[in-house]
């Protein structure tokens, strides 16, 4: 990934030579750049003339002040001071080497005319973007963990008695161990299930990716505690028997109504729960590793019969059998809902479809969505959606793009690498074609700062939500960017970034070469931002880079209330 060496910061081109921008306002210039009209008409040549505007060199008398990163970087220590003896840490970073040439990239499927707003609805709420108001909350959170810890209570408590009478009989405490072990197993299944049906009042909150993480910290134990109740009802019933453990086994498959059923569900659940080991499935495109994973609802749906069929507790009693039904109800109709019944009602209500398909670097495009009454989304600049485009290769896979700029009332926007899955063809969409769309999630916004000052970091397209973020912070807020990429002159919203950086006088630096060069630790991030350890702390990377960050961060004083990131890998 990293092929070229040398620190840049936003106001340095290929030459060394200062570069600013127009000093039009922001919208202006975004309208500019996305709906540039020459003419009365829209052709690449518009893009051409629209550039041209770009690369005006202004004289930096007018320009905001934008720090250089220093030759001998000064040291952090807790007190936020610079060592004395900082120039023998840090030998001098090696000055970039010229850049190669980046292959031309192809033109635009289209640019779209600056829409007006699509919308049925005749007055609607205006826009305020900027004012994202400060400071999270986790009482959902804390809710939910209270009502999951009771429900579980409940369901083993419930199989107490049936667990008890049988204690008696040979293998009477194997089977009331299968007994316990089965009852909290199949309950932290249906958990799974709730923590991926997408609650919107819980996904707001506690955010999509931590309850993925949780979701992937919860499934080894269920599968554990599935595998033991198979484990020790063949235990149960060898004591009753004169031919051994193996004979019971095969006794229980081939002789008992629903176990058939049941050891394809376990096989099931076990295969899915070794392909879901981070070492395979790194290996995995995305694409395998979700439709395997809709296996896992029909593991559930066969464990359902077989526990209904031939559990004791549910045979022999009726509140057991309808707690359990009811659980087993609740959880398919939040799938249901959250799933496929909000997203078609979401896409039907808004219209979602392409208007452009724009290149940004060779293996980098972004993907414009226009819709009807958009300002009505509740949506924020680093949130994403699980996104559905209606073609005949792509309809039934639904991936998760980030916006890589915040929300407005003419469209949405995602940009995407090129990562060899469906992200390889996303340049041959094109406009006017139906989107579906799940969402929107994630609480990596800037409504979830707690200071007015901000460093955020960024690896390679990581970049995206970062700089949909930045769109919602006021002006003064105080915001220093470190941007980790392969080539700086073709990294992902390079432009933007750079303009953003000049209109409000923010600081930004590109980190071109490799790790070694610049290594995440607190000494050459204080050496970037000095303020680092008063701000909070935004990340969006891979999990090495974001993984490296948080710990310098974390020796730098930041609490964790501050550190905010965004999971990278599915």
């Amino acid at each position: 990934m990293d092929t070229t060496q040398g620190q840049r910061q936003a106001s340095d081109t290929v030459s060394g030579a200062a570069q600013t921008f127009a000093p039009e306002s922001y919208s202006n210039y975004l309208e500019d750049v996305f709906y540039p009209q020459v003419g009365g008409s829209d052709t690449i040549e518009s893009r051409a003339a629209v550039q041209s505007l770009l690369d005006v060199p202004v004289d930096h008398s007018s320009a905001p002040a934008l720090l250089t990163v220093p030759m001998s970087a000064p040291t952090w220590t807790p007190n936020d001071a610079p060592s004395t003896n900082a120039a023998d840490l840090f030998a001098p970073v090696a000055q970039p080497a010229a850049a190669p040439s980046v292959p031309s990239t192809p033109s635009p499927v289209a640019i779209p005319s600056a829409p007006a707003p699509r919308g049925r609805h005749a007055v609607r709420p205006p826009m305020q973007r900027g004012l994202a108001s400060r400071g999270g909350s986790t009482r959902r959170g804390d809710v939910a963990i209270t009502i999951a810890g009771i429900g579980l209570g409940i369901s083993l408590g419930l199989g107490v008695s049936s667990a008890m009478a049988g204690l008696n009989y040979p293998g009477g405490y194997f089977l009331a161990a299968s007994t316990f072990s089965a009852l909290a197993g199949t309950y932290l299944c249906l958990a799974l299930l709730l923590l991926i049906s997408r609650l919107p009042w819980l996904e707001r909150e506690v955010g999509h990716d931590r309850m993925i993480m949780l979701h992937r910290k919860v499934a080894p134990y269920s599968l554990v505690l599935i595998g033991l109740h198979a484990v020790f009802s063949t235990l149960g019933h060898a004591a009753g028997s004169v031919s051994g453990a193996p004979a019971a086994f095969w006794a229980l498959v081939t002789q008992t109504e629903w176990m058939v059923p049941a050891t394809a569900a376990l096989v099931l659940m076990i295969s899915l729960g070794v392909m879901s080991y981070k070492k395979i499935r790194s290996k995995m495109k995305y694409e395998t590793w979700w439709v395997a994973h809709l296996y896992f609802y029909i593991a559930v749906a066969l464990a359902f019969g077989h526990q209904i069929a031939l559990g004791p507790m549910f045979i022999n009693n009726t509140l057991q059998r309808y707690f359990w039904i009811g659980l087993y109800i609740f959880v398919a109709a939040m799938i249901f809902v959250n799933r496929f019944w909000n997203p078609y009602m979401f896409s039907r209500r808004h219209d979602l479809r392409i208007a452009a398909v724009v290149p940004e670097s060779p293996d980098v495009t972004s993907v414009y969505i226009s819709g009807e009454d958009l300002d009505l989304i509740k949506a924020r600049g680093g949130q994403f959606f699980q996104w559905r485009f209606m073609t005949r290769h792509f309809w039934w896979q639904a991936h998760p793009y980030s916006l890589s700029a915040s929300p407005n009332p003419s469209w949405l926007r995602v940009t995407i690498k090129n990562l060899g899955d469906q992200s390889a063809s996303i340049n041959q969409l094109r406009p006017g074609t139906r989107v579906w769309a799940e969402g929107p999630y994630g609480i990596f916004t800037a409504a979830q700062r707690s200071t007015e000052r901000i460093t955020a970091f960024a690896a390679g397209v990581g970049i995206t939500p970062i700089r949909a973020v930045l769109d919602d912070l006021p002006p003064t807020t105080d915001v220093t960017v470190i941007y980790k990429v392969s080539e700086t002159d073709s990294a992902p919203l390079k432009a933007e970034m750079d303009h953003i950086a000049a209109a409000y006088g923010w600081k930004i630096y590109y980190l071109e070469g490799p790790r070694e060069l610049h290594p995440m630790t607190p000494d050459y991030l204080y050496s970037l931002a000095p303020g680092m350890g008063r701000s909070d702390v935004y990340i969006c990377g891979n999990d090495s880079f974001t993984e490296s960050v948080i710990k310098a961060a974390q020796a730098m004083g930041v609490p964790d209330r501050r550190i905010h990131h965004e999971a990278f890998s599915f």
